[in-house]
């Protein structure tokens, strides 16, 4: 299944000659309407049953404590806490707060149609947020992701400030940014997207009013989520020499297990060994 993102990011050379090379901006590209907006989150915390960890508030970096915004509720005649309170949530966001949704995926049908179709055209692992920021705030300090990010912005404006140079861009996630001075700055309208390459360190702040922008994190396998997959394989394809283990001298288990690697190498392809990690941490986000 398609979708206009995907198609545009394939048509701006984001999944071909632009991947992990450098940043794009694309003005007026998304139609905001097609996406989530902040009348509907407005609902959402107001009137479902959306509990922490799906959102959560925070200011440069620090969250407060998770009762400062949520608060306990009687399901089905048992009281549960980590509810959304709206009131609670919009007295920080008034003092400065940026309210945050964690997978929105999870329960927003248009962003996991997104999600689905991204996943169906690239090698990657994706997971969604929602940043609705106060004027001229924002909600987290200068970072890096370890990820690939796309962001749509939805409502209102959006300055973002890019650390791009050298010894900068890592393949970790991090806070230790220089942020003394951004090598790239621009601003969001909304309808644009930006793309970013995996490690770029960035920040942004709501510029002439509220903000809210939609984010979008592609993750790629790691040298670990790869060797998690292979050893996987290798314990699924040689059940006896894990259930067994104990019948065996620790020298039969060092070459039997020895052995089982070099079949495990021999069985997986690239595309195939790829495709085992992506399904773990697909189901891990998913």
């Amino acid at each position: 299944m398609g979708h206009k993102l995907v198609e545009l990011l394939r048509a701006e050379g984001i999944f071909g000659d632009l991947w992990a090379k450098d940043h794009r901006v694309v003005r007026g590209a998304a139609n905001p309407a097609d996406y989530i907006s902040t009348g509907l989150i407005t609902e959402k915390l107001e009137a479902s049953l959306l509990r922490w960890p799906y959102f959560s508030v925070l200011r440069d970096g620090q969250v407060p404590q998770v009762g400062t915004f949520t608060r306990t509720r009687n399901v089905i005649g048992h009281p549960r806490d980590g509810f959304a309170d709206l009131a609670k949530i919009r007295r920080l966001m008034d003092a400065g707060a940026t309210l945050k949704l964690n997978q929105l995926s999870d329960w927003h049908r248009p962003t996991r149609e997104i999600v689905r179709a991204i996943e169906e055209t690239a090698p990657v692992s994706v997971s969604t947020y929602v940043f609705w920021t106060p004027e001229e705030k924002r909600g987290m300090l200068p970072h890096r992701d370890a990820s690939h990010v796309v962001v749509v912005q939805l409502e209102g404006r959006k300055e973002w400030h890019l650390y791009a140079q050298r010894g900068q861009v890592r393949s970790d996630a991090g806070l230790d940014v220089d942020n003394a001075e951004p090598s790239h700055r621009f601003v969001l309208e909304p309808g644009d997207v930006l793309y970013l390459p995996h490690g770029w360190p960035h920040d942004a702040v709501a510029h002439g009013g509220p903000s809210m922008h939609l984010t979008f994190t592609l993750t790629e396998p790691t040298p670990e989520d790869l060797l998690e997959a292979l050893r996987q394989h290798i314990e699924d394809a040689n059940p006896d020499l894990v259930g067994r283990f104990h019948a065996r001298t620790l020298e039969q288990r060092s070459s039997d297990v020895q052995a089982a690697l070099v079949r495990g190498l021999d069985e997986l392809d690239a595309e195939t060994w790829t495709r085992l990690a992506l399904s773990t941490m697909r189901r891990k986000t998913g």
